[in-house]
């Protein structure tokens, strides 16, 4: 099937020129710059029944020419969009149902085409300029620039798209990496299709989870390494875009858990090749960790541990509290603040595209080996050193729970990758075993990382009895939920021991 591939940036207007005059663009550039006006108008059902089919129709309006475009749902992972498309020139500005029976989606067009209508419209001033590279791949770059309307809705347009002609798609990360140095530009992940939706349907932002990756039997380790990487990025550069914006926790949430998944899978590529690219993007990805991870860690702490002992409490004792959990949001704001920060900055652009040029690099690699052979080698390893370290657990502090959490959530990352490698039955109640058993250690975690924080936070508290008092309540607490996760351990440990590996 058709499939275009483009690479989009998100940009200030005034980026623009700095765009046009770098070195890098200059030296790919292989004709004139050209302008034109784009008016494109995006079609659906009352209940949006092609947009939840992962499908986008509109009519555009390229200067004086009319052009039926319908895009399939693909993936989009550190500013690459991958999309199957079918295009065709019209005479006249009205949907062509034959033109649309042509699709993979002709049955769905055949059952919604009476009930078909306008959703929204962008209205952009495109200026293009065709791009070839040294080994001879070819791009168009585009600089847009406009809105999205929808009703009296409106919303600002303005994004760099690299689109590939012919070559290699890696032409397009170096030159981005290139801009993105020197030019404060981000990733843009969601597509113009998608804003329109939001804007029209006010739908809010959802956070990305991690997917399911389907991987074939037969499939080559680091083709399959690449695949389930674009899932890693996908999940780390959809809450990131969000985030920026300053919406809530649980993006900031499973943006972690993106970069946590994304360098469980860099060590697995460790034989790969590029593996000592891998060792240096990982480093990367450790010291976002040390932005994200505070950040987090504070959110939990006061939006969930705080939140938690607050229905407990007296009344005489409310207002200690209060004082508590005020100090503490102030906090989890600071850090909140430089995580959006850093989910915005040109280091965060660059490791992602760093991170979507290596993803391209496997997909190019020689097919071997099996993907089966490096998996039962992982899952092995994984689970030796989960049972290693669990043999201790009931001895061990709250430093060897968060080895053997580690080691559980290490585990639990490869048999989620892997699982679809293996067509028998057992994965699902083996990865489900390692949540309860992570759960439990997770919430331990939380419980001694809550007891770190409330010492940070009353560090430089003196001779203040009442917030002293209110922290010794959420102290309290914490020791008697430890306690009664302490309790359930032996047992989620247990379950997990007994429940039988998958891949052998």
């Amino acid at each position: 099937m058709p499939t275009e591939v483009e690479l989009k940036l998100s940009a200030a207007p005034g980026a623009f020129a700095a765009v046009r005059r770098h070195r890098a663009l200059i030296e790919a550039n292989a004709g004139r710059a050209r302008s034109t006006s784009i008016v494109s108008r995006y079609y659906d059902t009352p209940t949006s029944e092609l947009f939840e089919r992962g499908v986008a129709l509109r009519l555009r309006r390229r200067g004086a020419s009319w052009l039926q475009t319908v895009k399939g749902s693909g993936d989009a992972a550190a500013g690459m969009h991958r999309r199957t498309e079918y295009e065709w020139p019209l005479l006249r500005p009205r949907l062509d149902p034959g033109k649309l029976a042509e699709t993979p989606w002709a049955t769905l067009f055949a059952d919604t085409s009476a009930r078909l209508a306008p959703v929204f419209t962008t209205e952009i001033t495109r200026t293009e300029r065709a791009l070839k590279f040294a080994d001879g791949t070819r791009a168009t770059l585009s600089f847009d620039r406009g809105a999205v309307r929808a009703g009296r809705k409106r919303s600002p347009l303005c994004e760099i798209e690299i689109e590939l002609v012919e070559g290699d798609a890696r032409r397009l990360y170096d030159l981005a990496l290139a801009l993105c140095a020197d030019i404060p530009l981000t990733l843009a992940h969601a597509s113009k299709a998608e804003r329109g939706y939001a804007l029209a349907r006010s739908r809010p932002a959802r956070p990305v989870r991690a997917g399911k990756v389907a991987l074939s039997l037969d499939v080559a380790a680091p083709h399959a390494l690449a695949a389930i990487a674009i899932d890693c990025l996908a999940q780390i550069g959809g809450n990131a875009e969000v985030l920026r914006d300053g919406r809530d926790g649980e993006f900031l949430h499973q943006l972690r858990v993106g970069v946590r998944r994304m360098r469980s899978l860099l060590k697995l590529a460790a034989g790969a090749p590029g593996a000592a690219e891998a060792a240096s993007l990982d480093s990367g990805l450790a010291a976002l960790g040390e932005v994200f991870g505070p950040a987090r860690d504070w959110d939990v702490f006061a939006s969930g541990t705080l939140a938690a002992v607050a229905p407990h409490l007296h009344d005489k004792e409310l207002r200690a509290f209060g004082r508590l959990r005020l100090r503490a949001a102030r906090k989890r704001r600071l850090l909140r603040l430089e995580a959006q920060s850093e989910a915005g900055s040109q280091r965060f652009s660059c490791l992602l595209l760093a991170l979507g040029r290596f993803c391209a690099g496997l997909e190019l690699a020689a097919p071997d080996p099996a993907a089966t052979v490096l998996a039962r080698a992982s899952l092995d390893r994984s689970e030796r050193r989960l049972r290693k370290r669990g043999k201790r657990l009931r001895q061990a502090d709250a430093a060897g729970r968060h080895r053997v959490r580690v080691a559980a959530k290490k585990l639990r990352y490869a048999a989620e990758f892997f699982a679809p490698l293996f067509r028998r039955a057992g994965a699902n109640d083996y990865i489900d075993a390692l949540s309860a058993l992570q759960g439990t250690l997770g919430n331990l975690n939380d419980m001694a990382a809550a007891a770190r924080l409330l010492d940070e936070l009353m560090a430089p508290v003196r001779n203040d009895a009442e917030l002293s008092h209110a922290a010794g309540i959420v102290r309290g607490w914490t020791a008697s939920m430890s306690a009664r996760e302490l309790e359930r351990l032996p047992k989620s440990w247990r379950q997990f021991a007994k429940t039988k590996r998958f891949w052998t």
